[in-house]
């Protein structure tokens, strides 16, 4: 059941109500990918933020988004409510939520345009994977021993494809947590440890 204020507070209090087709979709948008519930309660502007509970009136998601076309119908998306836990404590307290940064610009292996830019001659049968084009001083990627032209293809054993799946996986680790990172440099995949630090 989702509840909220469906085009807005005319309608505030509206109840829509369906089924769970997946608790782990990996949603993809505007270079960010989101872990998600999907149903096909039907989900509103004004939905967004509000409470996707079961039953059993207990909340298992917060509303967040819907695939919206012509040809789509049903496909409503809300954050697990475990996901929500890890941060309701901050908020509450009023804290700032900060998430950890590694100091590197990348692009991804697969963008020709982009890699040609910047000068950058990748093996042919590399596919995926980002490629760093800049760091930080001082920053995680640089302590740990990244250089400019890596390609770093895993965090752990997740494998980085794009841009935003490195955004999920890095956001899944706390600042002061380690973190082994397998690249590519000349040719040849290697792996090392890296430690997140605050952000410059």
């Amino acid at each position: 059941i989702a509840i909220g204020s469906p085009m807005g507070s005319d309608y505030s209090g509206s109840i829509t109500r369906g089924i769970i087709s997946g608790k782990d979709r990996m949603i993809e948008t505007d270079s960010i990918i989101a872990k998600v519930i999907q149903t096909d309660a039907a989900i509103n502007p004004g939905n967004s933020g509000g409470p996707l509970v079961n039953l059993a009136g207990e909340v298992i998601g917060i509303t967040s988004m819907k695939l919206a076309t012509e040809e789509i119908e049903g496909m409503g998306f809300a954050i697990p409510i475990n996901d929500v836990k890890n941060y309701v404590t901050y908020l509450e307290k009023g804290e700032e939520i900060k998430r950890p940064s590694i100091g590197i610009s990348v692009i991804e292996a697969s963008n020709k345009y982009s890699l040609y830019r910047y000068n950058i001659n990748l093996d042919s049968n590399i596919k995926s994977g980002v490629v760093i084009v800049k760091l930080e001083s001082g920053c995680s990627a640089e302590k740990a021993g990244l250089k400019k032209g890596d390609i770093i293809t895993k965090f752990d054993d997740n494998k980085v494809t794009s841009i935003s799946t490195l955004r999920y996986y890095l956001y899944q680790y706390k600042t002061g947590d380690t973190i082994k990172v397998t690249y590519i440099r000349d040719g040849k995949e290697s792996t090392l440890d890296m430690k997140l630090i605050e952000k410059n």
